[in-house]
């Protein structure tokens, strides 16, 4: 396969390089493809190329996509007089762009801010789907005259190649087999009622929690949670605080041998997490239609529908080492490549303080092994410094150091 790749960039570059060579040190900048087939061109030329959806000057989400996912200024909008994206949706990050600027359109600032949205998105992407970081990270953006590409895929080389051998006399040809676009959105209906749950999920399968005469608002409570937890009453829960705390101890009762460690409960906790809960890629989607989980930064949401970003795992992990009686704390901070915000955890072990990021330990995209699952078990804080973790240090303990 790397073989078979090699022999591919090869070729196509060889071709740029004829091509190149053939115009003198002026490159030919017409071409009689449209946008949109350039960017097919280069799908077609690509192996393992995510489903893309077709977004095209004359659906309604292309100017919002221009102006609030590329950021582009009012005047850059304005100079596109053709244009096409396709890009993946989820953390999928192959995304193919073409556009052709007026004449009096700043080549260099459509070019600069395509890029500025490459790195945003590497940085988004990276502890969450590492995989999809480094196809970011060797995407590029290229220009002939006033066509502009922005091109994140598996070959980015390949990807240029073919670019410039559209403004050839000879284009590459399009394979429409190649062009696979994901299916139509559907509508998601809404989830049921706490009281119709699936058969089939063994967290779901146990009575439903007492009921009392007060009504109690449908919202998670961790701390609700963790006092029934402790004193075994649980009246007065919410419906979801209640489906948490029939499911904790269920997980616990699986997971937790009393004669394990506190070391090997943590362990036992972050590898379960990591299973169970998937992170909520669509929090990171460029879709219109994308739809989170209205609780993916709870416990509920991890817990009862699979679904979580950092403060959902984080807090989930906070839920679990509280009921064991590991001191714990969380650590609500930011990834300082984007500023982002992000959360994670500390743990005090035989006197030790660790620092633990569960989120980081499930990154989208990965193999489930064990390194991979432990990869921010229990690490240092200089660890977390370089992995590019911020966080109020005067504040908070320190770890291993």
């Amino acid at each position: 396969m790397k073989f078979r790749r090699t022999v591919k960039t090869v070729i196509f570059a060889i071709t740029a390089i004829l091509f190149l060579a053939s115009c003198g040190s002026a490159s030919k900048s017409y071409t009689a493809y449209s946008p949109d087939q350039i960017a097919k061109a280069i799908i077609t030329a690509q192996d393992g190329i995510s489903a893309l959806r077709p977004l095209m000057p004359e659906d309604d989400y292309f100017e919002e996509y221009l102006r609030n996912i590329y950021r582009f200024e009012s005047d850059a909008v304005d100079s596109i007089t053709a244009g096409a994206i396709r890009y993946a949706e989820g953390m999928a990050a192959d995304e193919i762009a073409v556009f052709l600027l007026s004449d009096n359109a700043s080549v260099k600032y459509v070019k600069d801010t395509l890029t500025e949205y490459k790195q945003q998105r590497e940085y988004a992407f990276t502890g969450y789907a590492p995989e999809q970081a480094a196809i970011l990270a060797n995407g590029s953006v290229v220009n002939n005259g006033n066509y502009v590409a922005l091109l994140i895929c598996r070959e980015p080389q390949i990807a240029e190649a073919v670019f410039t051998a559209c403004f050839s006399d000879s284009p590459p040809v399009i394979n429409e087999e190649k062009i696979i676009s994901p299916p139509p959105v559907e509508k998601t209906p809404p989830l049921p009622e706490p009281t119709q749950r699936p058969a089939s999920d063994p967290l779901h399968d146990a009575e439903e929690p007492p009921q009392n005469d007060i009504i109690v608002e449908n919202i998670f409570d961790s701390d609700a949670v963790l006092k029934a937890w402790r004193s075994g009453d649980n009246t007065g829960l919410s419906e979801k605080s209640a489906r948490v705390l029939e499911a904790c101890l269920e997980i616990t009762g699986a997971i937790i041998d009393e004669n394990m460690n506190d070391f090997e409960k943590e362990t036992a906790v972050n590898d379960w997490i990591v299973d169970w809960v998937d992170y909520d890629q669509e929090v990171h989607s460029n879709s219109p239609d994308a739809s989170p989980d209205p609780d993916n930064d709870n416990p509920y949401g991890a817990i009862i529908n699979k679904k979580a970003v950092c403060s959902g795992y984080s807090s989930t992990f906070q839920l679990l080492m509280d009921m064991l009686e590991i001191e714990c704390i969380t650590v609500k901070g930011s990834y300082t490549a984007t500023g982002e915000e992000h959360a994670w955890n500390m743990v005090r072990i035989d006197g030790e303080w660790y620092c633990t990021d569960v989120t980081w330990n499930d990154p989208v995209g990965g193999r489930g092994t064990v390194a991979e699952k432990h990869r921010f078990l229990n690490v240092t804080s200089r660890y977390m410094r370089e992995t590019k973790h911020l966080w109020d240090e005067a504040s908070t303990p320190v770890a291993g150091e």
